[in-house]
């Protein structure tokens, strides 16, 4: 019977965040069970910064002014969400694109006003074959984007590793001086002003958690989850989606299931109308207002 129960564990697992069997096997402890949540401390902060940013509406996080993709469109590449203890592992199969808008620039208006884009503090800290680690210098955190196929995009990499430090917006005459922060060692002064989007809060280790979740949502264009300013005082977001699993369907997975959140509690909605339930953890607490059951049944 508990090898039944592990392999049920590991099926309900490889179903929801669909991780392939080398990623279940780091997760799985000797008991069978599934431990998502084995981040240290500083990786967990920067995981939370991480779920800010990919569950933003799109190009309403302050760091996410890259020309080209937004954040929105960074996690339509996502095959899949693993964390370990020191990093969290990305698998794409445009891992080196992904990388291009991860990496912090600071583009310098002609008035000296600066514009922050990307990750503020992330480095490039390894390059291989099929893989890129980027090291967030405040936290100690760590995301690995690996790719899917037999090696990185080779005009990705050039595009990557050559001089973006001039770049012609379609729309202004003027030139805009973009300075590529991610290949100084230290902090620079400018990302250091972005300090408080990875400083520890009550709400790190919840934010964290459901950024190693984040395929519970659907993806997609217009179909994924994203935030919205929360009603109750002790949320700092209501996290919303139209497409997918019902409210209370996502949230007995987040509760009640292989992948659930430890310590988690739910509260449903109190009324049949667009009332707002509440998932907490400890402290901190994030709204969720997702598909009632019929509407969920209509978009499968």
């Amino acid at each position: 019977m508990p090898f039944s129960q592990d392999k049920m564990r590991l099926a309900t697992c490889r179903e929801l965040l669909n991780l392939p069997d080398r990623d279940l096997r780091v997760i799985r402890r000797p008991s069978g069970r599934i431990v998502l949540d084995i981040a240290h401390a500083g990786q967990q902060a920067f995981q939370a910064m991480l779920f800010d940013c990919f569950f933003s509406p799109v190009r309403e996080h302050p760091f996410d002014r890259s020309r080209g993709r937004s954040f929105a469109d960074l996690e339509t590449y996502f095959n899949s969400v693993s964390p370990r203890t020191d990093r969290l592992v990305i698998r794409t199969n445009t891992a080196a694109r992904v990388a291009l808008y991860l990496l912090p620039t600071v583009r310098e208006f002609a008035d000296g006003t600066i514009e922050l884009a990307g990750l503020p503090g992330v480095r490039l800290a390894d390059l291989g074959k099929r893989r890129l680690l980027l090291h967030h210098l405040p936290t100690g955190g760590q995301v690995e984007l690996l790719d899917t196929r037999s090696g990185l995009d080779v005009n990705d990499v050039d595009l990557l590793m050559g001089d973006r430090a001039i770049d012609t917006d379609d729309h202004q005459p003027a030139i805009w001086i973009h300075r590529l922060v991610w290949r100084e060692r230290g902090l620079t002064p400018s990302e250091a002003t972005a300090a408080p989007h990875w400083a520890t809060t009550a709400h790190t280790s919840l934010h964290s958690a459901l950024m190693t979740r984040l395929h519970l949502w659907p993806g997609g264009y217009n179909r994924r989850a994203s935030t919205a300013p929360a009603r109750r005082a002790n949320a700092r977001h209501c996290l919303t989606w139209r497409y997918g699993r019902a409210t209370d369907d996502i949230a007995r997975l987040l509760t009640h299931s292989p992948v659930a959140i430890p310590g988690a509690v739910y509260t449903p909605s109190s009324t049949c109308g667009r009332d707002r339930a509440l998932l907490r953890l400890n402290g901190a607490a994030i709204e969720l207002d997702g598909p009632l059951p019929d509407e969920a049944a209509r978009h499968e």
